[in-house]
């Protein structure tokens, strides 16, 4: 697991419900738009509020104008249907915006190296939490007098031809996206399952290339210190 170092001093910022459905709206949308070009354009993590409804890639999130979508401490998680042998937990995952961002890559362009006429193809999205807020003249935040939940699942179908024998591949992934009831950032991305699931080797090769990429060591016994890359068992419920 990775813990940032430093966390986003507005991440626990109370905003007004006003606020938080904006925020939640408007990730909503760009997952929406962008998912079925992510071979294409690649993850789109960020949005320019000023210029609407132009979306920004990551390289520009240093931006004063720009805002993520994306919590920095977001959590990506993902349990095999068949428990992988060890040092391999029962639930994999991953913490934190800049290895969620390098795994994106990651996954890209090994995908693209691997297959050709890649496209995804956007097959349900579904909403689930509040859809209104019960008190959107109120200038702050009131979070705390009624339950904000909001989380969409997506479903995906992706296709290529791989390059070397021609075949055709197709994988069917259901993920849920949920928000953070503080901020209204995406604080979880839990994905529910992929068919097929992926082999073994992939979680060997990610794992060694975000550990190359990062510069840390491969997982082994002991604590999780800041910047590991770590699979964990459990993923622990906080705010982000």
């Amino acid at each position: 697991m990775f813990t940032p170092n430093k966390g986003d001093p507005s991440s626990s910022e109370e905003i007004s419900d006003r606020e938080w459905q904006i925020r939640t709206g408007r990730a909503i949308y760009i997952l929406q738009k962008t998912l079925p070009d992510f071979f294409d354009i690649g993850l789109v993590s960020s949005v320019n509020p000023t210029k609407t409804p132009t979306l920004i890639g990551s390289r520009e999130l240093d931006t004063p104008e720009v805002e993520s979508i994306y919590s920095p401490k977001v959590r990506l998680t993902y349990t095999p249907p068949v428990a992988l042998p060890s040092p391999f937990p029962r639930t994999l995952g991953l913490e934190g915006l800049p290895l969620y961002l390098a795994s994106s890559v990651f996954i890209r362009h090994t995908m693209k190296t691997l297959y050709s006429d890649l496209r995804v193809e956007l097959r349900k999205m579904t909403v689930h939490g509040s859809s209104s807020s019960s008190s959107e003249n109120t200038t702050e935040a009131t979070h705390s007098n009624h339950q904000r939940e909001k989380s969409v699942l997506i479903s995906l179908n992706v296709y290529g031809m791989a390059r070397v024998s021609g075949g055709v591949g197709q994988w069917q992934i259901d993920s849920t996206y949920t928000f953070s009831p503080i901020s209204g950032l995406i604080q979880t991305q839990t994905i529910n399952s992929i068919h097929p699931a992926p082999h073994q080797a992939t979680y060997d090769v990610l794992r060694a290339s975000l550990s190359s990429m990062f510069g840390f060591g491969g997982p082994g016994s002991g604590d999780v210190r800041p910047g590991e890359v770590r699979a964990v068992d459990k993923i622990c419920e906080r705010g982000s």
